[in-house]
């Protein structure tokens, strides 16, 4: 670097000795160059020593990441030109950092929004930071597949009977080195509309050709029944087919009132008077060994539903109480709590094997039963947007719990 203040005082300090040489005052002379020799020092200090100091006064401010302040000019050429430098480096430290700052925070309010679960794991893979999302779907057999899987991998997870979840492990890079997350995405509705989608088709097919076809072969019967009404045998041989029949309509009628099935009108109703209003007849199916009580939430909770569509939900699942209670005395009571409905009861209770396969289509644990009840109730609840679970604790007692929408319903 050029210092043209350092040749300038040199200059001087020449002239002012050529000056002294030719006093006649040897005295006045001398005093005259020390004079001009401490001119030419500060003008020295202006121009090396004020740059050194902006130079660290730069360097303190970016150790303590300051970012908001500047340095001043000092009036000097050389050293103005590293505060000008400075000043344009902190500017773009500074616009950058903002700009960073705000994407972490416009990422933060989407990953705490967010419906997927994402969980943020340290560089040895265990699980450090995770969203709403995330807390609301985990479980001990959720985190247990999480540990076992492998770097940028999927697998698909039925944790209950109303939940499908797929887990994702992958990794972002973190100061040079991979840092895995986990994503679980909730798959339940796309997977339930696909079945619910093949349902449909297999019983309006089957409906079509049964019913078509039992129609002309019960006429043909009747047709029959009246040519030989004279012979007993044959009489009651065609009736016992026409029965046959009768009950093959019945059948596949139970399957296509479900795919009828309308949407709800919904209207905001108490929980508690509901279940009041629903208990005379809820009594009628119990036989007179299993007692059904009502444990009524003292806050008075509303809920929007269906009121017809929801009694046949608890017609269903108290009746599915007390097949499970059995020849055997027992008790079920019908609960209410903010938002949620549970019925519970202690009978047999369910097994962990069947506890993922309830509520899919055609199944059931009773081997003359057609899984109708369950179809119906979840069908219903869907409708509904309601959260469902049936399962039996450690306490032996099998819950059946609803949880309804909080969402108002304008009349």
């Amino acid at each position: 670097m050029k210092q043209p203040s350092l040749w300038l005082s040199v200059a001087m300090s020449l002239v002012a000795a050529a000056a002294a040489l030719e006093l006649s005052d040897l005295q006045s002379g001398v005093y005259l160059c020390l004079g001009l020799a401490a001119a030419a020092i500060l003008l020295l200090y202006r121009s090396m020593a004020m740059p050194i100091k902006t130079v660290h006064a730069g360097m303190d401010l970016l150790r303590s990441q300051d970012f908001a302040s500047r340095l001043r000019h000092t009036g000097q050429k050389e050293a103005d030109e590293m505060v000008e430098l400075y000043n344009t480096i902190i500017s773009g430290l500074k616009a950058e950092r903002l700009k960073n700052l705000e994407q972490e925070s416009f990422l933060a309010q989407i990953v705490e929004a967010s419906p997927m679960g994402i969980a943020q794991c340290s560089f040895e893979g265990v699980i450090e930071k995770t969203n709403p999302a995330f807390d609301a779907m985990a479980s001990p057999e959720l985190l247990g597949t999480l540990s076992s899987l492998p770097d940028n991998s999927q697998f698909t997870i039925r944790p209950s009977a109303v939940q499908i979840l797929r887990c994702s492990r992958l990794f972002f890079m973190d100061r040079g080195f991979r840092r895995p997350f986990f994503l679980v995405e909730r798959l339940t509705d796309d997977i339930l509309e696909a079945e619910t989608a093949v349902f449909t088709k297999i019983v309006r097919t089957m409906s079509h050709e049964v019913n078509n076809t039992l129609g002309g072969v019960v006429s043909v019967l009747e047709t029959l029944a009246a040519l030989h009404s004279d012979d007993d045998g044959i009489s009651a041989a065609i009736g016992s087919c026409c029965d046959s029949c009768l009950k093959l309509g019945g059948f596949v009628k139970g399957y296509s009132d479900i795919v009828k099935l309308p949407d709800p009108e919904l209207e905001t109703v108490s929980l508690n008077e509901f279940v009041t209003e629903s208990m005379r007849f809820l009594s009628e199916i119990c036989p007179a060994g299993i007692s059904l009580t009502a444990d009524l939430d003292s806050s008075e909770p509303t809920v929007a539903l269906d009121r017809m569509l929801i009694h046949r939900v608890l017609v269903n699942a108290v009746k599915n109480s007390v097949e499970s209670i059995g020849a055997a005395a027992g008790h079920i009571v019908l609960r209410t709590a903010p938002c949620t409905l549970e019925i519970i009861d202690d009978g047999k209770g369910i097994s962990e094997e069947n506890a993922h396969r309830l509520f899919t289509p055609f199944f059931s644990t009773k081997h003359t039963d057609r899984g109708l009840g369950l179809m119906l109730i979840s069908d219903i609840l869907r409708r509904h947007r309601a959260n469902f679970s049936l399962a039996t604790g450690p306490d032996r007692l099998t819950r059946f719990s609803v949880t309804f929408p909080q969402t108002p319903v304008n009349k």
